[in-house]
Order: structure tokens, then C-alpha cells, then sequence
């Protein structure tokens, strides 16, 4: 769009032959004038000035001291910690909050004034050469300064909320990956102990089959049953794999590091009044929807700052200057942009719906955590039923099997009868922990949305 800019300069002048010897000098070296000024000039806009410095990109992973060769287990507080420090996810929001003090302080810069030379050279004996030197300031963008400035504020707010609600995550989620790999590494001790005790059956069931003890029927079964609990073995390794390379990564920590941790404390449900107030007071404290209240707060004032900028755009200034004749002018020069075309009505529109999209993202935010912390208590009272008829058959499985053992031990039972026992209670077993894996999982992700530690439940 095109706008029309109206400029009006006043004059007062003084005729500078009336001063031979001022005009002699000139004559002389018409430069003396320029050189001071131009000098002045120049060191303030050098001293101001930033330096550049390279830094330049990585060529290999940098990765952070390696702990897997420490002595000791690490405890899950340690592991927290350590991800709180160094997780990748924590050091971008971190950047995101310095980008966002950076803005802070550029909103807070008052803007330059601005310096205009120009110089014509007679062509004519007996003439000067003219100049016309004007310092200008905008004086309409002191109007929308202080809007910026409360945007800018309102942006660093919720940068550093979002870096809170990213470090409540961390814990949380570090807390939990601790607990899945010292799970899965018991329960993949046990398999490779099952796998082991299934494939000597499976030989010794081969065996008995060449001397006609067992039928073939049996032997089949045998093997089928090592496969089963080879492959369920190689499952859970690949499980494993997987859950300590996420930690790693957490950790910030090479992705094949081999960590040694300690017995985490066992989980405990989390008390029905810390969840119930913690939902009376979840806008006022949870981060995330602290952060989007900023948010909202920041494009509320880039709304107000853009309706601000409707207004005609001013431009004061300060002219000297001397003609060919040696006439010195000293004026004052205003120029007003007419509002006709563009008026700013572009960003108004674009400011204003922004605002509308915020609204509507914040509201839905706030639903969505009600409903999900509802839905996870839900379903974690079906997961913890689940877990405790698993836990009890469990029970009744092992029991049965020791039971089996000592039979088989006294001659009273048939190697194939004792093998299936086995098999039946090591997929229990698995299930178990599989369903208690899913537990952890559900009451992980409630305290992150109600916001206390996983660990002892109290405020992060």
C-alpha cells in the first residue's frame, strides 16, 4: 500500500556576507566545518557497535561425560538431577528463555534518531558550496513503546513458565524410564533364567523321546515352549534396549552407555485430597496454562500496540544548512504519514484474530487437563484391579509351582507336567509386570498433570 508523507519546514536565516572573515575562512577551506562533526559522527557509531564472533557447528556428537563408569548404582534422585541439567529438552527452553530476554531487551531500545547530509558544489565562480545537515527522531514510536514493552515482558513470563512446565515433565519422565529399566532388567534376568531352564527341558525331552519314555507329542511341545520363551526373552531385551537408550538421551549421555541403577522406592497412590486440590488450584499453578495465560497476555498487548499504530506515523527534525550564496538557513522539519490506504488495519486484523486463536487454545488446554486428569484416575482404578487379580494369580501359580517341584523331585511327576507349570507362570509373570509397567506409566503422567513429583507426591 502507498501512503502520502506532507512535510513542512520553517526558516530563519542570517546573510553571512555581512562576516568577511568567517566567509574568507570558508573560502579558504570550505571543510573545516564538516570535519568535527563528522568525526563526532563516526566514534558514536563505532563505540556502539557489537563485535562478531564465529562459532562454528559441531562435526561429531558432543556428547557430556559419560557416567556408566562410575562404581556406584545411581539413585533415582541423581538421575533426576542429572536430567534436569542436562536434558535436551531443558537446555531448548533454556535458549527459548535467553531468545526471549534478548526480545525483552530489544522492545526496551528506544529507537535512533536519524541523521540526513547532503552537499551540492556550484558550478560558478564566485559561489560556496551548499550543504543542508538534518537530525530527525520519529516521534510516534514512543506511542506504541510501552504496549511492546508489556508484550515483551508478557513473552519473557511465559517462556520462563513453559521452561518450569518443560523441567515438570523431565523429573517426571526421568523418574519413570528409571523405574522401566530397573523393572526390565530384573524381569529379563528372570526370562533368560526361564529361557534357559525351557531349553534344558526341551534337550532332555529329545533325549527321553530317542528311548521311547516320551511321545513325540511331548518333545514338540517342549521345543515350542523354549521358542516361546526364547522369543519373549529377545522381546524384553529389545525393550530394554529401547528404555535406556530414551534415558540416555534424557541424560544427554552417549545412547550405547550402559548405566548401573539402584532399587528405585516403590511407587505409592497418589492421596484423593492432593488430587482434589490440586484441580481447585490447577490454573493458578500448573505451568503450562500459566505460560499460556502470558502467552494470551503478550498478544494482547501486540493488539494494542498494533491499534496504536493506525495513528499517523510523526517525524520531527532539526534542519541547518547554507545555500550557494553563503546564506545560512536553520529550520525545523515535521513530517506526517496520511493514514489513507494502509493505516495499519493489516496487522490490526492479524494481531486481533491471534488473539482470538489464543483464547480458544487456552480454554481448550484448560478443558482438556480436567478431563485428562479424570480419565487417568478412571483408568487407573481399572489398571490397579488389574494388577492386583494378576498379582494374586501370580501368587497361586508360584505356590502351584513349588508344589510341582518338589513332586517332580520325589518321582511323583512327569517332566512335561512340571515344564507347563513353569511356562504358565513365567507368562503371568510378565503380564504382571507389564500391567505394573502400565501403572507407573498412568500415575507418572497424573502427577505431571496435577503437578507433584511422582517420587513423594509432593508440589514441583
Amino acid at each position: 500500500m502507498s501512503s502520502y508523507r506532507i512535510s513542512i519546514v520553517v526558516h530563519g536565516s542570517y546573510d553571512s556576507k555581512l562576516e568577511p572573515a568567517n566567509l574568507a575562512l570558508m573560502s579558504q577551506n570550505p571543510r573545516v566545518r564538516w570535519r568535527m562533526p563528522l568525526a563526532c559522527a563516526a566514534l558514536l557509531l563505532v563505540g556502539g557497535c557489537a563485535g562478531y564472533v564465529p562459532r562454528p557447528l559441531p562435526e561429531a556428537p558432543q556428547w557430556f561425560a559419560d557416567i556408566d563408569a562410575t562404581s556406584a548404582p545411581l539413585t533415582v534422585d541423581q538421575v533426576v538431577s542429572r536430567a534436569l541439567e542436562f536434558s535436551p529438552e531443558v537446555r531448548h527452553a533454556e535458549r527459548d528463555v535467553d531468545i526471549a530476554k534478548a526480545k525483552n531487551y530489544a522492545d526496551g531500545l528506544l529507537p535512533d534518531p536519524t541523521l540526513n547530509l547532503s552537499t551540492d558544489r556550484p558550478g560558478a565562480a564566485g559561489y560556496v558550496p551548499a550543504f543542508m545537515v538534518e537530525l530527525g527522531y520519529e516521534v510516534s514510536a514512543l506511542v506504541d513503546r510501552p504496549a511492546r514493552k508489556r508484550a515483551a515482558n508478557a513473552l519473557l513470563d511465559e517462556k520462563q513458565l513453559a521452561l518450569e512446565w518443560t523441567r515438570w515433565q523431565v523429573a517426571n519422565h526421568a523418574y519413570a524410564l528409571y523405574v522401566q529399566n530397573v523393572s526390565l532388567t530384573h524381569l529379563e534376568n528372570v526370562t533368560s533364567q526361564m529361557t534357559a531352564y525351557q531349553q534344558d527341558v526341551a534337550n532332555r525331552m529329545d533325549i527321553a523321546l530317542e528311548h521311547a519314555y516320551v511321545t513325540r507329542d511331548a518333545a514338540m511341545l517342549a521345543q515350542t515352549r523354549y521358542r516361546d520363551s526364547e522369543q519373549a526373552s529377545s522381546a524384553l531385551r529389545q525393550e530394554h534396549l529401547k528404555a535406556m537408550q530414551e534415558l540416555n538421551s534424557l541424560l544427554g549421555i552417549h545412547p550405547g552407555a550402559q548405566l548401573a541403577l539402584a532399587a528405585p522406592p516403590e511407587p505409592s497412590d497418589i492421596p484423593q485430597d492432593v488430587i482434589a486440590q490440586s484441580l481447585v488450584d490447577l490454573a493458578k499453578h500448573r505451568p503450562d496454562l500459566l505460560a499460556l495465560q502470558a502467552g494470551y497476555d503478550e498478544q494482547d498487548e501486540r493488539y494494542r500496540a498494533a491499534l496504536l499504530g493506525q495513528f499517523p506515523k510523526l517525524d520531527i527534525g532539526v534542519t541547518r544548512g547554507r545555500d550557494t550564496s553563503a546564506i545560512y538557513t536553520t529550520g525545523l522539519s515535521v513530517s506526517v504519514t496520511l493514514p489513507l490506504f494502509n493505516g495499519n488495519r493489516g496487522n490490526i486484523a492479524i494481531e486481533k484474530a491471534t488473539r482470538e486463536s489464543l483464547y480458544d487454545e487456552y480454554v481448550q488446554r484448560l478443558d482438556d487437563a480436567y478431563s485428562a486428569v479424570h480419565g487417568i484416575t478412571a483408568e487407573l482404578r481399572v489398571l490397579h484391579e488389574q494388577l492386583h487379580t494378576a498379582r494374586a494369580l501370580e501368587f497361586a501359580l508360584k505356590t502351584s509351582l513349588e508344589k510341582a517341584r518338589h513332586a517332580f523331585e520325589q518321582g511323583n511327576l512327569a517332566l512335561p507336567a512340571l515344564a507347563d507349570i513353569e511356562s504358565q507362570y513365567l507368562a503371568q509373570r510378565i503380564a504382571s509386570e507389564k500391567l505394573a509397567s502400565e501403572v507407573l506409566q498412568q500415575h507418572v503422567a497424573l502427577c505431571t498433570l496435577i503437578g507433584v513429583s511422582a517420587i513423594d507426591h509432593q508440589p514441583l
